[in-house]
């Protein structure tokens, strides 16, 4: 069975607790599923660092694609990975959003912006989970599709649980289309 990638953009402060609560909800949802899906997070502070803590607890593989002079270093954990690299902020984000097969947004400001846009243009599916951030904006704004081309869906959704049963549909209809293309 494939690995499947979720690059998760997230806001780099200190996260309100419904955030906290929506990541919550999100991992536990998807444990059933962690032999197969591998988180991607652009660093390890603000509430990425809370999804990470709670993903490596729950026996995840998370995966940190990290820009130059991080703030802080994930830890070095047997299910962790930690990329470093000489890339500034948005361009470790390119990586993140190119490498992933879907982009969860679980709130954030221009960084999580500029990651929904870039997995968009990725031809990736976006999932934002409703927030109160300005990621909230962009579905309310261009609604499924950003432009004309229809590259990626997206779709808003109003808790982590929610983002998770998408994730899994998402995964399933991936799983499916394989299976068509090499009966």
């Amino acid at each position: 069975m494939e690995r499947f990638y979720v690059s998760i953009a997230a806001v780099s402060e200190e996260p309100a607790p419904l955030l906290k609560d929506n990541s919550k909800c999100f991992i536990e949802k998807l444990i059933p599923y962690r032999d197969r899906i591998v988180f991607l997070l652009g660093g390890y502070w603000g509430l990425m660092k809370y999804i990470a803590d709670y993903a490596l607890e729950k026996g995840f593989t998370v995966v940190f694609i990290l820009p130059s002079n991080p703030p802080t270093m994930p830890p070095n954990t047997k299910n962790s990975v930690i990329i470093q690299t000489d890339l500034g902020f948005q361009s470790r984000s390119t990586v993140m959003c190119k490498s992933g097969d879907v982009l969860v947004a679980m709130g954030g400001r221009i960084g999580s912006l500029l990651e929904i846009l870039l997995a968009y243009d990725y031809a990736k599916p976006v999932i934002v989970v409703k927030s109160g951030y300005e990621t909230d904006k962009i579905p309310a704004c261009f609604g499924e599709h950003i432009d004309a081309r229809r590259k990626a869906r997206i779709v808003m959704v109003e808790n982590g649980c929610a983002a998770a049963e998408k994730v899994i549909n998402i995964m399933n209809e991936r799983e499916l289309l394989k299976e068509k293309i090499c009966v």
